[in-house]
């Protein structure tokens, strides 16, 4: 055979060869990435957003006119806006700025009483006097006792701000659980009851004490204002900073920094580089100067109240999904939203990865994902080889019992590898069997004679002997004799036909 004819050979088994473990090689690369991944601050950032909550309180009360010796209707004081974010998703347990839920007594009465005299009194004669008189006759009671009734509502992803008169499937009462002041620490714990169908995320607190001046920093809030929030809905806002400073106010340490805040970022919680909670926002001096209380103080707080900080099954799931979305899994991703989403189906960014997700799905841009088998002692090759025949025994059959996890992992191994191996034997012998058809028939190299003459066969050995010496006579008369009988050629000289026996003429 020639060389050539060898290339093409080499070149077919390698194809082949290739053909057949490309899938094993491409499966491992497409399983280790997700073993791999390393989440990045932005990722966090995204993770860490649906714990994050807008918080509402408002008071309300009935006014007691001393003069006319009448209750007024429930007048309302508030709302209230501020941020909170949960610490648990399992108890329901949520951490905000203390003065998002408390108010002084004094402050709410002299507000209520003031709306209510404007409302039934025409105030242009009103003198000092008047003003003081009511505030000391006039007097505020709760429905449940004499002071003003107070309800606190969170809302989780989007948000409006106004009071919940007509509350949704949005809105969440919470009941306070511990504060303390504005002059103290500024911090309270929630408590909500998680229902089905709405499932929470939540954060994890980091150490307060490691943080370093000029450290990168992250908000998540609900800044709003009155002219805009009250008339649109709220999503969590982010903004970045640095820690400025550490400083002492009141006898407790806080954190200066150096970012963007509003109204209603009050009770935010502020991330560092690890995605972690590392303080809380609750008072500034400007927009861009403002300070937290450290997580160690709501650290202290939780344990105090037996509150244990942890992430729940939405997180793991969102965290899951976010991973197969980053590494083009497209398909896999919309599974781990769907389940988050049939956890909390108000999960806003769940919903709007999952649709990212299928735009790329769409645009052909998804990498399926195949499960790399773990390598364990059982699986390794001399197991296979051992317990190959005991493993194939305990196939599922009508009326037995399902294989267990690993057992039905070495089966699948098994068939992936008789997958492979089959194909590549079958190809190598319908290589070597067009070999030798080819190599069978190819002809073989003829002995030639003489060239022939006047367009005669050339001959070989005896009857080629003959001929030549017929054409040396052709050659040498010219002429060529045949019987006139049967027509046979006939030598120079012949006296009878050798073919029917007929007498030549001479």
């Amino acid at each position: 055979m020639s060389k050539r004819f060898f290339k093409v050979l080499i070149f077919l088994v390698a194809f082949a060869l290739f053909f057949s473990f490309s899938s094993v090689i491409f499966a491992q690369d497409t399983s280790s990435d997700v073993s791999s991944y390393e989440l990045t601050f932005k990722d966090k950032v995204i993770l860490t957003q649906p714990a994050v909550c807008f918080v509402t309180t408002y008071y309300y009360a009935y006014v007691y006119d001393a003069w006319y010796d009448t209750w007024s209707e429930l007048y309302y004081y508030g709302p209230l806006g501020g941020t909170g974010f949960c610490v648990n998703p399992e108890t329901g347990h949520i951490v905000t700025a203390g003065h998002v839920v408390d108010v002084p007594l004094d402050e709410i009465k002299y507000a209520i009483i003031e709306a209510y005299i404007y409302d039934n009194y025409n105030t242009d004669e009103f003198t000092d006097a008047d003003w003081n008189n009511a505030y000391n006759t006039f007097r505020i009671e709760g429905q449940n006792g004499p002071n003003p009734d107070r309800e606190v509502w969170v809302q989780f992803n989007t948000a409006t701000a106004g009071v919940p008169d007509n509350p949704n499937e949005n809105y969440i009462r919470a009941e306070v659980i511990d504060f303390s002041p504005w002059e103290q620490r500024d911090t309270a714990v929630l408590k909500i009851t998680p229902v089905t169908g709405r499932a929470l995320s939540s954060t994890i607190i980091g150490d307060s004490s490691m943080i370093e001046v000029q450290d990168n920093i992250t908000i998540i809030g609900y800044p709003w204002t009155a002219d805009i929030s009250m008339e649109s809905i709220m999503t969590p806002t982010v903004a970045n900073g640095i820690v400025s400073a550490r400083k002492m106010v009141g006898g407790t340490e806080v954190l200066q920094v150096d970012m963007t805040a509003a109204p209603g970022n009050s009770g935010s919680p502020v991330l560092n580089e690890q995605g972690e909670v590392i303080g809380m926002l609750t008072m500034g001096t400007t927009e861009n100067v403002n300070f937290l209380r450290p997580s160690n103080d709501i650290k202290e707080m939780l344990s105090r109240n037996g509150v244990t900080n942890k992430l729940g099954i939405v997180d793991e799931e969102f965290k899951q999904g976010l991973v197969m979305f980053r590494l083009n899994h497209h398909s896999e991703a919309i599974k781990h939203f769907n389940a988050v989403l049939n956890m909390s189906q108000g999960h806003l960014l769940a919903q709007e990865y999952r649709s990212k997700a299928q735009e790329k799905i769409n645009r052909g841009e998804d990498v399926p994902l195949v499960e790399e088998t773990p390598l364990t002692e059982e699986t390794t090759p001399e197991k296979l080889t051992e317990g190959a025949k005991s493993e194939a025994t305990t196939a599922e059959l009508p009326g037995e019992e399902p294989l267990s996890e690993e057992a039905a992992t070495r089966l699948g191994l098994i068939i992936l590898i008789l997958a492979i191996v089959i194909p590549v034997i079958l190809i190598i012998v319908i290589v070597v069997v067009v070999v030798l058809l080819l190599k069978k028939r190819k002809p073989g190299v003829e002995k030639l004679g003489a060239p022939s003459i006047a367009g005669e066969p050339i001959g070989v050995g005896e009857e080629a002997s003959k001929t030549t010496e017929q054409a040396e006579e052709k050659v040498s008369t010219g002429v060529a004799k045949y019987c006139p009988s049967c027509g046979t050629e006939v030598k120079v000289g012949q006296k009878f036909c050798s073919n029917c026996g007929q007498k030549l003429e001479q």
